[in-house]
């Protein structure tokens, strides 16, 4: 099958026939073109064959010239390597023997201490091939330097030599070793180009290069040179002058140009270098050839530099042809010097694999974007947020979203590196892509590793993460960078991509267009010289070479450019373009027809575009599906698949539940399922039913035999769903048809669980008007009827209707409900009106009349709700295309799946130590989670059963404080197993509202995805949590409550069973009319963990 469906298929022209089949077509009934004379044509075909054959030959030549040998070498990126069964975080990984690989073409040299540097040579295994190869030249260049380093270094004799020449004022001749020392300055991002800009200038002067250590140099960066430090020594004479040096000191370049100081007479010891953005023209003076003379006899340069001036070294004579030896494709300076110079110290390179593993490395394309914003004011701004929006779509970089999924078999996953010192535009993303389906089927996951609030260079562990930030976008596919950012500069340059770079926003308003594709991988010279030395006037320096141009993100800077490349892709396409004039522009050339004749001939077949029918998933489905899709009976078939694709899908994304329904537990639900499409709502027996709410009194004659109970709308989601399968359950023992108040808001979070008929309550509900007064005082309600002793079989019988009040702060008598002889008069009344916020199926176990009926039902008696809940509640398509979208952008792919719903109670906001310690005590204890260890453990060997696991920790709770600790604690530091530990949280609302449609939808989402771990913690006392252990079928651990802010030991215990407890239960001996202990009556009715007044179904312990 051939896989390019653009590929050309075979010319029909040989082949082609009449309607009739009988007779050839000639090729001028094809084409009708006057044809060339034979020699003319000849002639013709053979210069413009010439021409091209020519053409192309050059063009690869120039692209290709300086390592034509290169067997990896192609247009583009090679395949990445697969890193799927790989320990690549450890210095076990079994490194690529390739030495051409591990070497990066030559650019390293071998000898180093691995261990000691982890980054060095493993960085390969992260990163595509580089399709830009070091000339050989470089290579030899940066071998003699590293044999000069070594000679001349700190501690050599040539190095405590020419450090006394520091003490004179000027110096005789000239020793052996020069050196040049970048001092520490600025931000990160400026101190990588600043320091890359400085080494070229070494390489070109022959000086050692010496690093000014700052605060945290020799913490973020390996030695890049083999057995000599580059770090200038801690008792260097000049280390306590560097803060003060600046455009005014006395040996200052610039400053002594203004004053006519230089003697070219005499050689001064040293001289500072003040090369910073707010040089002046004197200190410009650097970049000419005349200047360079001079300079080049002084042996000890100081520069202090936060810019990457690599493009103007190009502009000075004396270094053009070197510049051109060394670097043939000149915008790859930085690629070749960045990838040479900075390797992350094991520290730093911990936290770019352990990053890169947990939340990168399993999609198919990761895309990064760099976000940077000098407007003044606090973020998330809206136009930087509809600018990054507009171009990663408009540069089909990310898709768009759509109100219909377009569910595709195989979805591509891509995932989104956002850093930013904000939060907001990750967050704004990460909604938009799981709230809505994309265009084109894709899954998009979206990470941020950090959001610091603002720029701290002072923070070693800032820095840190700002160093493998920048090291993560360099490991994408595809870049987007903020303009004027040095951030980004590095990251391109280190990945060699050419990035989209976002322009820079003026007076709030985002700009048209939003991006530009970069013309090169290189940065930008942010504050160059504009200044002919020859001339000694002003020019325009980004018009004096082809290859070096302004900057696309800053008018006046400069940057080097590709020119190579597009010189050579120009020689392509100019000859092809004279071919067609050539052929097709001839006199008598039917132009009018000849290209749409010719689209006949060369036959473009369009990409289909293959989606699935039925289902959006991408795991396979097997031979038992439709067994495993109706939850071994408790589904039934016939329902339409597309209108509730939860109903049927839900078993791809779980594990298969080790809880069977009985078979008496399935013929009642499908009893029950007749009762209610005979019953329920648009049937003649409820017309009638509901007609006697309009009455004072009833008879059994009158209901047709149906009787219901109406389930009012109260509390929040999770005490809705479990106080829904409570009223469901007593449904079905007294044959009663369940109704539950609700409406649209209801239908958009859950299906109908019943075929052919609806569990809604009408809208125009006789009594829909008078729910909201319905209290324990009402005129119709059990309780008080009691209490008021109205209650009999007489009076009972005539009742059309009764309100249960069933919530959390029932009474005494409001409790009889649960009592045999209350239940014998309630059967008898056909509209009972319930409110609850409880899961009081524990206390229907303790009614004589159902207990046999119910130990049938529920032979394991802890699974009440695991089956009623897997029975009554499928998300709705919107509610399941959350719970989809977020499993498969974050989840999938993982190992082992974690579930940490968190829920607080104390009415003080913000994050509680106690909570965190409580949260970190109780996973790490229980092995849920493994602890951390230092750094330095990280590389002792593994055994062969020790195989480093991905786990995937869902987080849910409405702050993201707790969320933010337990990433940051995996991010920072290696686990005491060496697996990977991914932290994910869908959303933080803050608070609850249970009002707001999405908020329910995500809130509904997450409940599920809960429910799809392997393992779960929930916080004691949550129906949020109850419902995810309940739906999944897991025995949770229990976070216990605290009390005054106390640590609480233990920290959690394993829940006794999936199902609810039941918060308010009554403690009542209907008998003996006294109270009782209800959690001692029957052994599968027990006490709750996490609530000891509360009561909760077991299995027989």
């Amino acid at each position: 099958m051939d896989q390019n469906p653009y590929r050309r298929k075979p010319s029909p022209i040989t082949t082609t026939t009449t309607t009739t089949g009988s007779n050839s077509v000639e090729f001028s009934q094809l084409y009708p073109v006057k044809f060339l004379s034979s020699g003319s044509m000849k002639l013709t075909r053979t210069l413009t064959s010439c021409l091209i054959l020519f053409s192309v030959l050059l063009a690869f030549s120039l692209i290709f010239h300086h390592n034509t040998s290169d067997p990896n070498r192609n247009m583009g990126f090679a395949e990445a390597r697969v890193l799927d069964n790989r320990d690549y975080s450890n210095v076990t990984t079994t490194i690529d023997s390739n030495y051409s690989d591990k070497l990066l073409g030559g650019l390293l040299a071998t000898g180093f201490d691995e261990d000691s540097c982890l980054s060095r040579y493993q960085s390969v295994l992260y990163r595509k091939p580089s399709p830009y190869k070091p000339s050989p030249y470089l290579v030899s260049k940066l071998r003699s330097y590293e044999m000069m380093h070594k000679r001349c270094g700190p501690g050599t004799e040539s190095y405590k030599k020419a450090l006394k020449q520091l003490d004179q004022e000027h110096i005789d001749g000239s020793g052996e070793c020069r050196y040049v020392v970048w001092v520490s300055f600025s931000g990160l991002g400026n101190r990588m180009l600043s320091l890359a800009s400085v080494f070229l200038y070494a390489l070109l002067t022959d000086r050692v290069l010496l690093v000014d250590r700052g605060k945290d140099m020799e913490d973020l960066f390996c030695e890049p040179f083999l057995g000599m430090s580059w770090l200038l020594p801690l008792d260097f004479p000049m280390t306590k002058q560097f803060d003060g040096l600046n455009q005014e000191s006395s040996r200052c370049y610039g400053y002594m140009v203004e004053n006519h100081a230089v003697d070219t007479e005499k050689t001064l010891s040293h001289v500072y270098l003040h090369l910073v953005h707010d040089y002046g023209d004197h200190d410009k003076m650097f970049f000419c050839e005349g200047d360079q003379s001079v300079i080049g006899k002084v042996p000890w340069l100081i520069v202090k530099t936060d810019n990457y001036f690599v493009p103007s070294l190009w502009l000075i004579p004396g270094f053009d042809e070197e510049l051109n030896k060394l670097f043939p494709q000149r915008a790859t300076v930085f690629h070749h010097l960045g990838r040479y110079l900075f390797h992350p110290t094991n520290q730093v390179w911990g936290l770019v694999t352990r990053y890169y593993e947990a939340y990168l490395s399993h999609a198919d394309e990761k895309i990064g974007i760099q976000v940077r914003v000098f407007d003044e004011g606090e973020g998330p701004f809206q136009h930087v947020m509809d600018q990054i929006s507009a171009c990663t779509q408009k540069e089909k970089l990310l898709p768009e979203v759509v109100e219909r999924s377009n569910r595709v078999k195989i979805p591509k996953h891509k995932a989104v590196l956002v850093t930013s010192l904000s939060s907001g535009y990750s967050e704004n993303l990460k909604s938009m892509y799981w709230e809505y389906p994309t265009s084109t089927g894709e899954i998009i996951g979206v990470h941020q590793p950090s959001q610091e609030g603002y720029q701290q260079t002072e923070k070693k562990m800032h820095n840190g993460k700002a160093l493998a930030e920048m090291y993560l976008l360099s490991m994408t596919d595809n870049l987007v960078t903020s303009a004027w950012s040095t951030f980004g500069y590095v990251a391109q340059g280190l990945g060699g991509l050419k990035p989209w770079i976002l322009y820079k926003p003026e007076n709030y308003t985002s700009p048209d267009p939003a991006c530009a594709r970069a013309m090169s991988i290189e940065p930008c010279f942010h504050a160059p010289p504009f200044y002919d030395c020859k001339a000694k006037t002003g020019i325009d320096t980004g018009k004096l070479v082809p290859h070096v141009r302004h900057c696309e993100d800053m008018s006046w800077g400069l940057k080097l450019g590709l020119i190579t490349e597009i010189l050579a892709y120009f020689m392509v396409i100019v000859p092809v373009l004279l071919v067609i004039v050539v052929i097709f522009g001839h006199d008598s050339y039917d132009q009018g027809n000849g290209f749409a004749e010719a689209s006949r001939i060369i036959q473009i077949k369009p990409e289909t575009n293959v989606t699935s029918s039925s289902d959006d998933t991408t795991l396979q489905r097997d031979q038992d599906s439709v067994d495993l899709s109706l939850l071994g009976g408790l589904l039934v078939s016939g329902f339409k698949k597309d209108t509730c694709l939860s109903r049927y899908q839900s078993y791809f994304y779980r594990k298969a539940s080790p809880y069977k329904p009985s078979s008496y537990l399935l013929s009642k639900l499908r009893g029950y399922e007749k009762v209610h499409k005979r019953c329920g709502p648009g049937t003649r027996q409820y017309t009638n039913a509901e007609r006697l709410l309009k009455q004072k009194q009833t008879s059994d004659s009158e209901s047709e035999g149906c009787k219901y109970v109406v389930w009012m709308e109260f509390s929040g989601l999770g005490n809705r769903i479990i106080s829904i399968a409570s009223a469901f359950l007593y449904a079905m023992l007294t044959d009663r048809v369940l109704l539950v108040e609700g409406g649209e808001q209801f239908a958009d979070l859950f299906c109908e669980p019943f075929l052919d008929s609806t569990w809604l309550l009408p809208r125009h509900f006789p009594l829909s008007n008078q729910f909201n007064g319905f209290g324990q005082h009402s005129a119709h309600c059990h309780g008080d009827m009691l209490k008021r002793k109205l209650i009999n079989g007489s009076s009972v019988s005539s009742l059309s209707h009764l309100y249960l009040h069933l919530a959390h702060d029932y009474n005494e008598h409001d409790k009889m409900f649960f009592c045999d002889e209350d239940q014998s008069l309630l059967k008898n009344v056909p509209w009972l009106i319930m409110r609850t916020n409880n899961f009081f199926a524990p206390s229907l176990f303790l009614i004589p009349s159902f207990e046999e009926e119910l130990g049938m039902m529920f032979p394991e008696k802890a699974t009440v709700f695991h089956h009623l809940g897997r029975y009554l509640f499928h998300p709705s398509n919107q509610v399941w295309g959350l719970i989809t979208r977020y499993y498969q952008a974050y989840l999938a792919k993982a190992d082992e799946r974690i579930g940490l719903q968190i829920r607080v109670f104390d009415e003080k906001s913000g994050v509680s130590p106690q909570v965190t310690n409580q949260i970190i005590s109780c996973v790490q204890n229980e092995e849920l989670l493994p602890k951390l260890t230092k750094f330095v453990e990280q590389n002792k060997p593994l055994d062969e059963e020790e195989e480093p696991k991905l786990r995937a920790v869902l987080v849910t709770s409405l702050t993201t404080g707790y969320f933010e600790i337990l990433k940051t604690m995996y991010w920072e530091n290696p686990s005491v197993t060496r697996d990977v530990i991914g932290i994910h949280q869908p959303s933080h609302e803050g608070h609850q509202q249970t009002e707001k449609l999405m908020h329910n939808r995500k809130a509904w989402a997450e409940m599920y995805l809960l429910s799809l771990t392997d393992k779960l913690v929930i916080s004691a006392w949550s129906t949020f949590g109850y419902v995810a252990q309940g739906l999944g079928g897991l025995r949770a651990w229990i976070l216990y409550k605290q009390e005054n802010q106390t640590n609480v030991n233990p920290p959690c215990g394993r829940a006794m069973s999936p199902d609810p407890c039941f918060h308010a239960p009554p403690y009542y001996d209907c008998k003996a009319k006294k109270g009782i202990d209800t959690g001692n009556v029957v052994p599968h009715v027990r006490h709750c963990e996490d609530i000891s007044w509360g009561l909760k179904l077991v299995d027989n312990i």
